[in-house]
């Protein structure tokens, strides 16, 4: 089986021509890319989007105006993959193609476009590309990826972390947000729930940090207070900075579907690196993810404020230099 990304087989093949211009919408990478001109790249996740600007390519977090194509990269969330299909529709000239595995529901998605339009199809390592003439989409599938008020009431849309209501592990470390003061950020702060939930009358500053740029976008809907500022960033390479007195976290556990421990050891280790040095994290954690030791090794001070079935809630501090 080649090992060329999936996108590439209808080229590959001759059953598609590349346009003279070309929007990619949420690619991993930039495998691939490189054989075709025009390119331009809708990706709103920091660490991907920094590096394909690195490698030379266009990039914004929202991609406006027309394209000869436009390639759909399927995300997990079926609302968020209908908004971006529709959103194709309505900027290609030519062609829309829809990249994706089966675990993203490209099945589901190819019934969908197929009640609509006549499309092609090729099926590929574990998954399905499959592509048709722009052709416009129901507008309750563009509505459906927009910004919306959640069952808590807070603005958030498909796509970010627990868009539809506040997840049980914020629930539970919110409470112990009891009279903090001075400085305090937030690391992977999704769309501002928890420090929402922060933002008492001691904070002189809040900053949240959050990778996904519509997330960041949300919370400063659900977030209008001057103390708060808002920071588009990738958490594991933060330059250094004025100190905090408390970071708070509910970090990320996983960036596929698999989990990646080493992401909360890394929000762990950045917390450290930006405290004072009696500064305090304070955090939740799905509780078969083992980071006491990356805690016991990175601060001073660790203790287990709680636990449940399914959640650990620490408090470190002092932080090892």
């Amino acid at each position: 089986m080649s090992a060329a990304p999936r996108f590439l087989a209808p080229f590959e093949q001759g059953l598609v021509e590349p346009a003279q211009s070309l929007l990619v919408i949420r690619p991993a990478d930039a495998l691939g890319l490189s054989g075709f001109e025009g390119v331009t790249i809708e990706q709103g996740f920091y660490p991907v989007a920094t590096a394909l600007e690195g490698a030379g390519y266009p990039v914004s977090a929202r991609a406006e105006g027309r394209f000869g194509m436009v390639l759909v990269n399927l995300t997990r969330a079926k609302a968020e993959n209908l908004a971006n299909i529709a959103r194709a529709c309505a900027m290609s000239d030519g062609l829309v193609l829809v990249n994706g595995a089966k675990k993203d529901g490209i099945e589901s998605l190819l019934k969908a476009v197929k009640k609509i339009t006549s499309v092609d199809v090729m099926s590929k390592a574990h998954g399905k590309v499959f592509w048709f003439e722009a052709t416009p989409m129901p507008e309750e599938w563009r509505v459906a990826g927009e910004m919306a008020a959640n069952k808590d009431g807070f603005m958030t849309a498909p796509g970010m972390f627990s868009s539809e209501k506040v997840d049980v592990g914020s629930t539970l470390l919110a409470p112990y947000f009891e009279g903090l003061k001075g400085r305090v950020a937030d690391l992977g702060a999704g769309w501002g729930w928890l420090s929402a939930q922060a933002l008492g009358p001691d904070i002189s500053e809040m900053v949240l940090f959050e990778a996904e740029h519509k997330a960041v976008e949300a919370a400063k809907l659900n977030l209008t207070d001057l103390r708060v500022r808002f920071e588009w960033a990738d958490v594991l390479t933060l330059p250094k900075q004025l100190p905090f007195d408390v970071v708070i976290s509910n970090p990320p556990f996983h960036q596929t579907r698999a989990a990646e421990p080493s992401l909360g050891v890394g929000f762990i280790q950045a917390a450290a690196k930006l405290l004072k040095p009696k500064g305090r994290l304070l955090m939740v954690a799905n509780r078969q993810l083992p980071y006491e030791r990356a805690l016991e090794d990175t601060f001073r001070k660790v203790e287990m404020l709680k636990q449940t079935n399914g959640f650990k809630l620490f408090e470190a501090s002092s932080p090892r230099r």
